[in-house]
């Protein structure tokens, strides 16, 4: 009976431990291209953004250097953003034909750190920039809407 069990633990164990737990380089892209394509859209909004803080800045209504100088940081805050994604992207590489899975794996998790850096940055700038253009009550600039026959 006791060497039934052991055998039965020994066997639990030897299963658990022939799971595969790390994602594989697939899975692993597969989640760095979504990151990619919801950073896309929030470009948009950084854009949009930087339009609406740079119009801002430019019609006078901001009489306070202290302020003035502020709105330029973020401007450039969210040019830097877009930029760091331009970036990403062209240096980004798809193709790993010929490649073994760890090095793939490995290829994949580095830009997952590099894109992340990339989200983390969008969100930071975007948050303040949407809160700066609630202050001063300006709406970012919208797509306008096609006149309909």
């Amino acid at each position: 009976m006791e060497k039934s069990i052991i055998s039965t633990i020994c066997l639990i164990i030897l299963i658990f431990s022939a799971c595969k737990t790390e994602p594989d380089s697939s899975a692993v892209k597969k989640e760095l291209l979504n990151i990619h394509d919801k950073l896309m859209l929030d470009g948009e909004k950084v854009v949009k953004n930087r339009m609406a803080l740079d119009s801002l800045l430019k019609s006078g209504k901001i009489k306070d250097a202290k302020d003035s100088t502020e709105l330029a940081d973020l401007i450039t805050g969210l040019n830097k953003a877009d930029e760091n994604m331009m970036d990403w992207m062209h240096f980004f590489k798809d193709d790993f034909k010929g490649k073994d899975e760890k090095e793939a794996l490995t290829y994949y998790k580095s830009e997952m750190v590099k894109i992340r850096g990339v989200e983390d940055n969008y969100i930071k700038v975007t948050r303040t920039s949407d809160s700066l253009l609630k202050i001063y009550n300006v709406k970012p600039f919208q797509k306008p809407e096609r006149h309909k026959h």
